[in-house]
């Protein structure tokens, strides 16, 4: 999630519905972003893009 995403409140929940339902999950943070920022501003943060890119690739593979 975003730190500044509107939906922020409501992806944390959901993380934690699916913790107490005993679903394997991860939860992360992005600070100081909007929504989707961490993608949209990939020039301004290749760091925290990168980042991003790592964490969605290391889901894929662990499917």
């Amino acid at each position: 999630m975003n730190q500044v995403d509107p939906l922020r409140d409501e992806g944390l929940a959901y993380y934690r519905k699916l913790l107490d339902a005993g679903v394997s999950a991860v939860s992360r943070t992005v600070n100081g972003t909007c929504h989707a920022g961490d993608c949209i501003f990939r020039a301004a943060m290749p760091d925290v893009y990168m980042a991003t890119v790592r964490d969605i690739k290391g889901f894929a593979d662990s499917l």
